[in-house]
């Protein structure tokens, strides 16, 4: 009888156990509240990066990852200063989360460099050319990137943004751009320039910087260069002080484009960019179907470009030249 007795004690905590275990199990299910812990670590703070970043934390909790009620999100920023990044992507690995969503270039490459042997899951957004970024992508299918590393390329609309130029001025002849040497995404950006410049007919100008302090000197020796119109590109550096473009326009009475549609006042004429938001969110389902168990090796590289188109008429009021803005069709 006592040995029965026992059995029957065996039986309950096996029972028991199994149950408890299975329990937890289910709580580890995403939608079900397990707490998971998601860095999410951007290169400076900047409309383009912020409208990412939100977009990213909606697309999360839209998916069942809500910060400090299933999941903890943690927010780094480097604010440009690139030895800052580098130890925020060490502090990031050594504190073991989950799970990383870097936006920008710059964030990619430098969480990428301190991640090479995927102690950590990466994803990326708001990254003109993940294929020139040098960190082992090579292109879009699931087994063109390290299986630890997977998100969402931004190309800009270079060339449509020259086509655009060219609709609003015919003879368009010259056009200045500032852009940082060693921003790779800025490289990217104007090796496509040069070639729709030459196929338009266009010269193409170009003065590069090292910081934002030497912004508004090499624009302004630009318009002395007989240019029509100052070109911005994909730059993390020259966008944080693309005010100081904006002035050296208006001082010469020409206008800024851009592909960043969230800087357009001033001298600043049009800009056709992507709706980040929209980019950030993407990315955020991506983060999502991976957390919840996809394997990185049915995901590839997504190219998403979400068109955005803003137009400054007031930019008019201080222009040398005619530009012509009536046909062109707001996005």
């Amino acid at each position: 009888m006592k040995l029965k007795g026992v059995f029957r004690a065996l039986f309950a905590i096996i029972i028991t156990s199994v149950l408890l275990l299975l329990i937890d199990l289910d709580n580890r299910k995403p939608d079900s509240g397990t707490f998971i812990s998601i860095a999410i670590f951007k290169i400076a703070s900047r409309p383009v990066l912020d409208d990412s970043e939100t977009g990213v934390i909606q697309s999360l909790k839209d998916k069942g990852f809500d910060d400090k009620k299933n999941c903890s999100i943690r927010k780094f920023c480097a604010e440009g200063d690139m030895a800052v990044a580098n130890m925020i992507a060490q502090n990031i690995l050594s504190s073991k989360f989950d799970m990383v969503i870097t936006i920008s270039t710059p964030a990619l490459q430098v969480m990428a460099n301190a991640n090479k042997k995927g102690q950590m899951q990466h994803v990326f957004c708001t990254v003109t050319d993940p294929y020139a970024s040098g960190v082992g992508i090579t292109g879009p299918k699931p087994d063109q990137h390290p299986q630890h590393l997977v998100g969402i390329g931004t190309f800009q609309p270079v060339e449509a943004t020259f086509e655009l130029a060219k609709q609003m001025k015919p003879d368009l002849k010259k056009v200045g751009t500032v852009w940082c040497t060693s921003e790779t995404c800025s490289e990217a950006c104007v090796r496509l320039a040069r070639k729709k410049c030459a196929a338009l007919g266009i010269e193409l100008v170009e003065v590069s910087v090292e910081n934002t302090s030497q912004i508004f000197e090499a624009a302004t020796s630009l318009t002395m260069r007989g240019i029509e119109a100052i070109w911005l590109g994909g730059d993390n550096v020259v966008e944080l002080g693309i005010d100081q473009l904006i002035n050296a326009c208006a001082r010469a009475k020409i206008p800024l484009f851009t592909n960043n549609p969230y800087k357009v006042t001033g001298n600043t004429l049009f800009a056709l960019g992507a709706s980040y938001y929209d980019v950030g969110y993407l990315a955020g389902e991506m983060a999502a179907s991976l957390l919840k168990g996809k394997p990185t090796n049915q995901i590839g590289v997504k190219d998403f470009v979400p068109q955005k188109l803003v137009i400054n008429e007031e930019a008019l009021k201080n222009m040398k030249d005619k530009w012509e803005i009536e046909k062109i069709p707001v996005r």
